[in-house]
């Protein structure tokens, strides 16, 4: 109950905040110059970044290395050799995109992390754009662009 009481009233706006907001719409859309009163209503105070909150968007710069989020749970896996059997899965599908030349799973952290990198940009690129957003086992993947620094840094 509560719930929907907060709900509500997180809806219910002020009928003069409305007519005053669709005055200034209608004088704008007529061409009129807005009215000198200041508005009462209040400005969110930062947007979401459609990067971020939009997973079939590829985060970072176009490189050739790309890391891939939520590929597995490795709480979840309970077969031996589980991270090599992904690994030849990826292998598998990204190898349709373009020459693959090292793929790391990183198995013991959380995050079911996979780093691959492509011979050319153009494989890394349409990789990452066929996995960003897919549904993989329950979970959706995340796919960002990473620099050599960081690809040198788990080899």
């Amino acid at each position: 109950m509560a719930s929907r009481v907060l709900a509500h009233q997180a809806l219910s706006i002020d009928v003069t905040q409305i007519s005053t907001i669709a005055e200034e719409a209608v004088n704008l859309a007529l061409g009129l110059a807005p009215s000198a009163m200041p508005s009462t209503t209040p400005l969110p105070t930062s947007l979401p970044s459609v990067e971020e909150e939009n997973p079939k968007h590829v985060l970072g710069e176009l490189s050739r290395h790309i890391l891939v989020h939520n590929m597995f749970d490795k709480d979840e896996e309970t077969e031996d050799n589980w991270a090599d059997d992904i690994k030849v899965e990826f292998d598998e599908e990204g190898s349709k995109h373009g020459k693959i030349q090292f793929v790391k799973v990183l198995s013991r952290e959380r995050g079911g992390k996979i780093y691959a990198s492509f011979e050319a940009l153009e494989g890394a690129a349409a990789c990452a754009e066929n996995l960003a957003g897919r549904w993989f086992d329950k979970r959706q993947l995340k796919v960002e662009f990473v620099d050599d620094s960081r690809i040198a840094s788990i080899h």
